[in-house]
């Protein structure tokens, strides 16, 4: 291609299209990526003129802004940002029973079902998002006389969150997993000279579990003879 300015656009059925400029020097390649989005278009909802509003508050009575408020019904789904206030507002409803998620980051979801008349206005007024309580995961790491093991490894995955997190054990085999949401958790452990071990933990809302994890040192062999040194 010969240098210059262009703009490139990528398309595919069921995605939408995204485009990106970029420039053409003599010689040289350009790198473009895309990153398209699956297509998902929503059902309009019955046109009837009704409209949802209200409010979403802490514990301590502040507005929430940046709270994800979504109502739908079987054929629909829409969502709206609450703003500085806490206020969000939706319209254009036709009459039926809808239901709205309120979600956001650190906060427990929280749902409500409602019903709308034809043209009906709805003041839905104040929503309370609790702080969602987080969970810990703590313990040892000993061999398997009982005996502490400093400078374990520890890597901890989410099944469901994703979360990764690492810690490396103290002088007294200690080490912990702090701001936890619950979910199931593998925790892989690896010392030099020691096996890997591995333990799995379910936690709850809030809930803190403490573990043990017993490594066993490895094998080896010398002169034909198994040495086990555990």
């Amino acid at each position: 291609m010969p240098a210059g300015d262009y703009t490139l656009t990528a398309a595919a059925n069921g995605y939408t299209s995204l485009s990106q400029s970029i420039t053409v020097v003599g010689g040289s390649a350009v790198l473009a990526n895309f990153a398209l989005l699956s297509a998902q278009p929503t059902p309009s909802p019955t046109p009837g003129g009704g409209e949802v509003f209200g409010l979403v508050y802490d514990e301590d009575d502040f507005p929430l802004r940046g709270v994800t408020v979504t109502i739908e019904s079987n054929s629909f789904s829409k969502s709206a940002e609450t703003d500085e206030d806490g206020y969000y507002w939706f319209d254009e409803f036709g009459a039926g029973n809808y239901k709205l998620t309120y979600e956001k980051e650190g906060y427990e979801t929280q749902t409500q079902d409602i019903s709308l008349e034809q043209g009906e206005i709805k003041d839905l007024g104040v929503v309370t998002m609790e702080q969602s309580e987080k969970g810990m995961i703590y313990g040892y790491a000993v061999n398997i006389k009982g005996n502490p093991l400093e400078f374990v490894r520890l890597r901890l995955k989410g099944i469901k969150t994703k979360v990764i997190k690492t810690a490396s054990s103290d002088e007294d085999g200690f080490f912990e997993f702090t701001d936890l949401e619950a979910d199931t958790y593998i925790i892989f452990a690896k010392k030099k000279k020691y096996r890997n071990a591995r333990r799995n933990v379910k936690l709850g809302d809030g809930e803190s579990e403490e573990i043990e994890i017993v490594m066993k040192r490895t094998s080896k062999r010398i002169m034909g003879l198994i040495e086990d040194d555990q």
